[in-house]
């Protein structure tokens, strides 16, 4: 008996490692990389004051309303909570994933979830305005989403899903145009692009050693051309 189970802790030692690990283990076995310098935060505790505050949701501005929601819903799979119109060419749309359910299902009717909606996280609020998709039909850009190499501005929006390699398929059936697949290295034009990076901020060690540490990350672009980014699920 002792035999066999020293023979199969050799067996899974031999194992191959998991490479999707997720961002925080990995972080916590490269932070003393040179080329990285990562440190731990150290914030004291919470004010009093502020205990109770939630990151409730974040809001894009879209110049097509139907492309962005066909997106998010369907492809991505949140729920539309509800769309109120401001006037016949403004509205705001909330998006969320079911939080809690029916009998453990995950479902939420749009009832539940409007009345639950400040004690929920994560919820997306979608405003079109007619304005912004004539002054973008007009423009020659390829995209509306703000550009972060001015250095201000928005960057990407996160999502933590349990396959990236399914997600990436699923994309693709989408026709969404991916930035950079699960398993390809960051590279130092995706460095500057999409996250603020300046030419000659970072050296070449310090690009491989991101590529390495972000290697199972997804990037893609929605309707407008806001980045989305796609972690594996610890």
């Amino acid at each position: 008996m002792i035999l066999f189970l020293h023979l199969f802790a050799i067996s899974l030692a031999s194992l191959p490692r998991v490479t999707h690990a997720c961002l925080g283990h990995a972080l916590l076995q490269k932070r003393q990389l040179a080329g990285l310098n990562i440190t731990l935060g150290d914030s004291a505790p919470q004010p009093p004051a502020t205990v109770g505050y939630n990151f409730n949701h974040l809001a894009i501005t879209v110049p097509n309303l139907t492309a962005s929601m066909d997106f998010y819903v369907n492809a991505l799979g949140f729920r539309e909570i509800f769309t109120v119109p401001i006037s016949d060419q403004n509205s705001f749309t909330y998006l969320a994933y079911p939080q809690g359910g029916r009998n453990g299902t995950g479902y939420q009717t749009a009832e539940e979830m409007t009345r639950e909606k400040n004690n929920a996280e994560g919820l997306l609020e979608i405003l079109y305005s007619e304005i912004f998709f004539l002054v973008f039909a007009a423009s020659s850009s390829t995209t509306a989403a703000p550009d972060p190499r001015n250095g201000l501005g928005f960057s990407h929006l996160g999502f933590i899903v349990p396959s990236v390699v399914d997600t990436q398929s699923r994309l693709d059936n989408f026709n969404a145009t991916i930035v950079k697949r699960s398993g390809e290295p960051f590279t130092e034009d995706i460095l500057q692009q999409y996250f603020g990076v300046q030419a000659g901020q970072v050296s070449q060690q310090q690009v491989a050693e991101f590529g390495d540490l972000f290697d199972s990350f997804l990037l893609a672009l929605d309707p407008t051309g806001y980045l989305l980014e796609f972690q594996q699920q610890d």
